[in-house]
């Protein structure tokens, strides 16, 4: 007597149980690579931007001033002259300067004029933004304060009454109250990534680091719903800066 055999294959409904479980299975694996990739991302992008606020400083040491920005916009401020003189000079990852004074004080960090990589872990380029009175090639002048100028600084741009103009704050609605900075005030310069989702720009805090202005946001890692944050910046105090130049000779 010959045995029968039968084949059985997967029902429908058994299959897409597997196909379920799978995908959560996958799920719960994808999340946190996803997390630990952008945390490493993020850990190597500071550690750029630490470098980047030591190579400010040294070339402040060298050049009696900070850089200027590169021109990223051909229509912003005075890239609009530098676009007209030599269109291959925007974007190009050197300092843009127009008559001793920067084309335009918010830009890309010159990353050619400074030796430093251009992008940063999401290959993106760092936003920088300086007060121009701090970057020009003038020697700076008595503000009525009494305090030393002239002659006295050697050619810095800067002096020791000088106060930069970056105000730095918590949330988008400090900077709407009218309140005092809340973070920082009196900044010269900042450098800024915006981090995994710089092209979205996803909320109002994220947007004040954006927009060009002197106004802009620090605050803890978010991705809350409609309060997204992942933006990363350094600044140089005006005070590290003062106290490094009158110890290298620059300030009286």
């Amino acid at each position: 007597m010959k045995t029968k055999y039968f084949s059985q294959g997967f029902t429908l409904i058994e299959m897409a149980m597997v196909i379920f479980i799978l995908g959560l299975m996958m799920t719960s694996f994808l999340e946190p690579l996803a997390t630990r990739v952008e945390e490493e991302q993020r850990n190597k992008t500071q550690i750029q931007l630490d470098d980047i606020e030591e190579v400010l400083f040294g070339y402040v040491l060298r050049n009696n001033h900070l850089p200027c920005p590169d021109c990223s916009d051909a229509l912003t401020e005075d890239c609009v002259t530098v676009n007209t003189n030599d269109p291959t000079d925007i974007n190009d990852g050197e300092e843009d300067i127009l008559a001793d004074t920067c084309a335009t004080e918010t830009g890309n960090f010159p990353w050619a004029t400074l030796g430093v990589k251009r992008t940063d872990q999401w290959d993106n380029n760092f936003t920088y933004h300086v007060d121009k009175t701090f970057a020009d090639r003038t020697i700076a002048t008595n503000d009525g304060t009494g305090c030393e100028t002239g002659s006295s600084t050697l050619g810095v741009s800067f002096s020791l009454c000088s106060d930069g103009d970056i105000e730095i704050f918590s949330s988008d609605d400090a900077i709407d109250s009218g309140d005092p900075a809340d973070v920082a005030t009196g900044i010269p310069a900042i450098v800024i990534s915006h981090g995994k989702n710089w092209a979205s720009a996803a909320s109002d805090d994220e947007v004040q680091n954006t927009d060009g202005d002197n106004e802009f946001v620090d605050k803890d890692y978010s991705q809350a719903a409609g309060a997204e944050y992942d933006d990363m910046l350094i600044w140089i105090s005006p005070h590290i800066l003062k106290t490094m130049s009158v110890k290298a000779g620059m300030l009286p």
